[in-house]
């Protein structure tokens, strides 16, 4: 696997140009089963642009020419947001204007390959999707394993070496979830670090857009243009990494580590291994707020109200074109008073101040838990409607708690080459977005011999 870094030094020596990039993505997009629901086969022609622009030593961003792809919730100009339904092929409208985290993308010259399969409406971690087709996991295709979601066709075109990169969103784990079931590296950033204009919502109070890719660096230059800290002039923003003896990490004692697959539970231990031989410090800490924060996605989720509150009008008039798994769980909503919601809001912000204050007296840089519990579970684990649910919400049981600290986390494999897929979660309280990508990108660099 590259990565963007790589890709803009190629490009800008010439070792390859932006036509051979797109050609070979498209090549392979086409090849690829229920990864798109739309692919951009015009793009060659901006690639030559490009491509003659370089040949001139004309000024160029350093991303110009690279494919990533986008997950189809974000609105792109001339295109239409379908958010993974049919339900919106009769109402969506080619937008005006790019969604406010798309158009630096488009700045620095990232050309979007295409538009990526997605759990319909973004609501489930699995990945299905009963109109487009499931995306499968990279890891034993023989089987048919869980894409994971709702960023599924995002984390497959990505594992699939389609391209090197990916948008999608997280409101309960979305990115980390497919990231963990295929390999690579998912972001949550933040809750306010990304504007939400022009992103088709879930949960508007919990919605978070972030990067999947084949490594930290890629993701890090991907956030420093959505959240325009980098306007995609000059050279790549630089990635600090640390020295691993400088690393304060803690385990929580808490329920994220119960109930793990035994492949989990072996790569998660090998991970915790490998970073106290490299010097980092590493230490458990009984954590409640951790199983306050599930219990609170299981009894009172804020995001059924908020769906609801969006879908009401379109369930209405077209319920039946729905899936099935997803109206049903939009429509709980409908059973949440204003009042009940007004609750779960103010539950939600105690869980956030728990947790900011028990951080703050960690002197931690990170938290380190299984991303999930599970690896990529079989699709035909969810054939039946309940146990699809139980599968639901096993996926998201450790990925949603940052989701209510309002924090950032980030996934990376920890597994072997070869093995099942595992993640390694490691996360920090809201507005620590900075210094978490430079301590995951050093326990990258320390995980990444012995994952060979």
């Amino acid at each position: 696997m590259t990565s963007l870094r790589a890709l803009s030094k190629a490009l800008k020596t010439t070792e390859i140009t932006s036509c051979e990039l797109i050609d070979d993505a498209l090549a392979r997009a086409r090849k690829s089963d229920s990864v798109f629901i739309q692919l951009n086969e015009g793009l060659s022609s901006l690639a030559k642009s490009i491509d003659r622009a370089r040949e001139k030593h004309e000024p160029v961003p350093a991303l110009a020419g690279i494919p990533i792809t986008l997950k189809d919730l974000f609105n792109v100009r001339n295109e239409r947001t379908l958010a993974g339904s049919v339900v919106r092929k009769s109402l969506a409208r080619p937008e005006a204007e790019d969604a406010e985290v798309i158009a630096p993308l488009r700045d620095a010259g990232l050309l979007f390959l295409g538009r990526t399969n997605m759990s319909e409406f973004a609501f489930s971690g699995i990945g299905v999707n009963p109109h487009y087709g499931t995306p499968l996991s990279i890891w034993d295709r023989q089987t048919g394993r869980l894409p994971g979601g709702s960023s599924s066709g995002s984390a497959v075109s990505v594992a699939e070496g389609i391209v090197v990169a990916s948008l999608g969103s997280d409101t309960a784990g979305s990115c980390r979830v497919p990231a963990a079931f295929n390999g690579l590296v998912g972001v949550k950033p933040s809750y306010g670090r990304m504007s939400l204009k022009g992103i088709f919502p879930l949960s508007p109070t919990s919605d978070a857009p972030g990067p999947i890719a084949t490594d930290v660096d890629s993701c890090y230059i991907l956030d420093q243009l959505m959240s325009g800290k980098w306007s995609a002039t000059g050279s790549l923003p630089d990635l600090l990494v640390r020295e691993p003896q400088s690393l304060k990490l803690v385990v929580p004692e808490a329920g994220v580590l119960e109930d793990l697959d035994s492949e989990v539970r072996s790569a998660f231990d090998l991970a915790l291994d490998c970073l106290r031989e490299a010097g980092a410090q590493l230490r458990t800490e009984k954590m409640p707020v951790i199983d306050a924060s599930i219990e609170l996605f299981y009894s009172k989720a804020i995001v059924l109200y908020e769906a609801y509150q969006h879908h009401q009008a379109m369930l209405e008039q077209y319920g039946d074109a729905y899936d099935p798994f997803v109206s049903q769980r939009i429509l709980a909503g409908k059973m949440i008073s204003d009042d009940e919601q007004q609750d779960r809001y103010r539950a939600k912000a105690e869980v956030v101040e728990m947790f900011s204050q028990h951080f703050g007296r960690l002197d931690a840089d990170a938290l380190l838990y299984p991303t999930t519990p599970c690896v990529p579970p079989a699709i035909s684990e969810t054939d039946d409607p309940d146990n699809a649910r139980r599968v639901n919400l096993r996926c998201l049981r450790n990925t949603v708690t940052v989701n209510y600290f309002d924090g950032c986390s980030i996934s990376l494999p920890c597994h072997r080459n070869g093995e099942a897929p595992v993640g390694l979660m490691v996360s920090s309280i809201n507005g620590d977005d900075e210094k978490l990508y430079s301590v995951a990108a050093t326990i990258e660099q320390i995980l990444k011999p012995h994952r060979l």
